[in-house]
This record gives structure tokens, C-alpha cells and sequence, in this order.
């Protein structure tokens, strides 16, 4: 389905409470940079029911670097817009710990208007991500799991949802997981080479323009009867908002990102045409630092393609994306009726 032959979802309701002036407390969306924190305001509507305002960046290098046109809101900012507002959901009114990890296990998101998501330009774009939560695991007051369910309001249009399914670990806890399902303590991205491991992807290929930003090198098209695309993952451990704090594994994000890159490069439509619209991703263990990972993705006909990400002979994530088809750049009018 194309931009232009969506239908306009119901208005939502905006959350006239919520304020814009400042970013909240880093430690609330576990962030080192205060200009990687996107939540200015955050209310509770009910015993499960809450609401997160949203402001996107205008000049970030890596959020705002893309090459659609018209430009829409990049949906690896939307994707940690919802990562921040169930994080501050959870350490607000969840009784969470600020020394807690999450760990996430599924994600699912989907834009359902794309239209909403006309990145403005000529002022910073705001929105509300509404947050409810349910199947909620306790061990004692103590928070083990849960799962999140998010709305995307975009000037009071319903854009999308996303649903996060976490656990949670104490510090502890989590140095103990890590290192025994391991076998060792794993390396922090801070000790890691700086180097890349091989030729990276054109930028404009994958919808971005810094070379900085390509996450796939060394990408071989129909390896064989079954992969369409095979690649190698290469997440610049400097980069400075997927490495935002020192970490001991490949973030969720980066791997997201991955998943969108390789989606897009198997779609065999130029970069600037084409929308990640929906994710849908499992996780089955911890992507480490220090082994390759092979990114490859099944062939599809259609607009949903299946990526797979093997780490030691195991995979250890598998994303379905599906791309929309943007308009051309010359017919801004196919947004919707009034111009947006």
C-alpha cells in the first residue's frame, strides 16, 4: 500500500496536560546524553493507563538523517520514542529501580498513518505516545516482566502502536545471567576496535546519508536458492546514539535499525522511496560484541520480508519488516486532503 492510498485513522484525543519545555531526568530513559532524551512530560490517566510527550530532534545525526522526501518521521526515532516512555512508565509508577535492566524478548510496531507522520520542518515535532500495561509479574512488590502496549498520537491522529514485552533484572542479577549464560564476563563496546569490519553499504541505499549511520557491510545480493540478501552487521561502537553508554552487547535498537537497512536494500527500490512501516521482532538471547553476526534475509514477494540474525551458528534474532512505497517527491499533494 502506497502513501498516497492510506486512509486517515480516527482522530485520538491529545493529552492537553502534558508540556514541552524540557527533556526529563536522563536516568528516567537510561541515557548518558542529555540530547538523547526525547520525553519532556509524563501523566497517569489510571491504574494502568498513562501518557508520554514526545518531542523529535531537529538536527540529529542519526534521526535526522534519512533521505525520504517528503520527509517523515524516522521510524527508528518513533521506535525509541516508545523505548523511552515504557521506560519512564516503569521506574515513574511501576516501583522499578533506576539500577534495574530491561530486557526486552518481542517488540511489534506498526504505522498505521503515515500521513500523520509529515515530519514538520519548520518547528520541532511533537507527539504523545499512550501507554498501557498489562500481564503484569511480580515477586513480591518487586516487577519480573510485563508488557506494554503503546499508541503514537500525532497532532491527535492515531499513528501507529507498538507493543513491548520486557523483563526485568537487577544489577546483580543481570552480571550473573550475562556471565553464566555466556561462559565469561562479555566486553563493554568501550573496549572494543573502532575499526570496520568491512565495506560498508551506500548510504542512500538504505535511506540514510552518512556512512556513519550504515549498519550492514560486505552485502552480497542472492547468496543462494534461499537468502535474498546476506550481510555482515556492524554497528560502529563510537556511534553516539546506539552506543549512547558503554553497554556488553548490541543493543535492541541497533539491531532494529539493521533490520530496517536490510529490508529496505532487499526491497531493490532506491533508498529515498521506501518507509519502514512495521516491525515485528523477537529476541531470543544477547547479540555479543565480540563475534560476527550474519544478517540475512529470505525472499519475499511482497512488501513483509523475514531478517535473520546468527550469531555462532544460532539465531539470535529474527525481525519481519514491512516497506511502503513513498510518493514521489514531486506530488507532495498525495498526502492527505489538507497538505500534511
Amino acid at each position: 500500500m502506497t502513501l498516497a492510498e492510506q486512509e486517515p485513522t480516527e482522530a485520538a484525543p491529545a493529552a492537553a496536560e502534558l508540556v514541552y519545555q524540557r527533556p526529563l531526568d536522563r536516568v528516567l530513559v537510561h541515557r548518558r546524553a542529555v540530547m538523547e532524551v526525547f520525553v519532556t512530560d509524563a501523566v497517569r490517566h489510571g491504574d494502568d493507563a498513562f501518557a508520554v510527550a514526545i518531542q523529535a530532534p531537529r538536527a540529529h545525526s542519526y534521526y535526522n538523517d534519512h533521505t525520504q522526501r517528503p520527509a517523515l518521521l524516522d521510524p527508528l526515532f518513533l521506535l525509541e520514542a516508545a523505548r523511552q516512555a515504557v521506560t519512564v512508565v516503569a521506574h515513574q509508577w511501576l516501583d522499578v529501580t533506576y539500577d534495574t535492566s530491561f530486557l526486552i524478548s518481542d517488540w511489534t510496531t506498526e504505522f498505521t498513518d503515515l500521513a500523520a507522520l509529515r515530519a514538520r520542518g519548520d518547528a520541532p515535532d511533537e507527539l504523545v505516545v499512550e501507554v498501557t500495561t498489562r500481564d503484569l509479574k511480580r515477586r513480591g512488590t518487586r516487577l519480573l516482566a510485563a508488557t506494554l502496549e503503546c499508541v503514537f498520537v500525532v497532532g491527535g491522529r492515531r499513528a501507529g502502536t507498538s507493543v513491548v514485552v520486557a523483563g526485568y533484572l537487577s544489577r546483580d542479577g543481570y552480571t550473573a545471567h550475562r556471565e553464566k549464560s555466556r561462559g565469561s564476563v562479555p566486553p563493554l563496546s568501550s573496549a572494543m576496535p573502532r575499526t570496520r569490519t568491512g565495506t560498508p553499504v551506500a548510504p542512500a541505499l538504505v535511506g540514510r546519508e552518512r556512512t556513519e549511520n550504515v549498519v550492514l557491510t560486505d552485502v552480497a545480493r542472492h547468496p543462494d536458492a534461499t537468502t535474498a540478501l546476506r550481510a555482515v552487521l556492524d554497528v560502529p561502537v563510537q556511534h553516539a546514539a546506539m552506543y549512547d553508554h558503554p553497554l556488553d552487547h548490541v543493543p535492541a535498537m541497533a539491531l532494529m535499525e539493521a533490520a530496517r537497512q536490510a529490508a529496505v536494500l532487499a526491497s531493490d527500490e532506491s533508498g529515498d522511496r521506501r518507509y519502514a512501516r512495521a516491525f515485528a521482532a523477537t529476541f531470543r538471547r544477547f547479540v555479543e560484541l565480540d563475534s560476527p553476526v550474519t544478517v540475512s534475509v529470505a525472499p519475499s514477494a511482497g512488501e513483509l520480508l523475514t531478517v535473520d540474525f546468527l550469531q555462532d551458528g544460532e539465531s539470535v534474532c529474527t525481525a519481519e519488516v514491512e516497506v511502503a512505497v513513498l510518493p514521489e517527491p514531486e506530488a507532495p499533494d498525495v498526502l492527505d486532503a489538507d497538505g500534511r
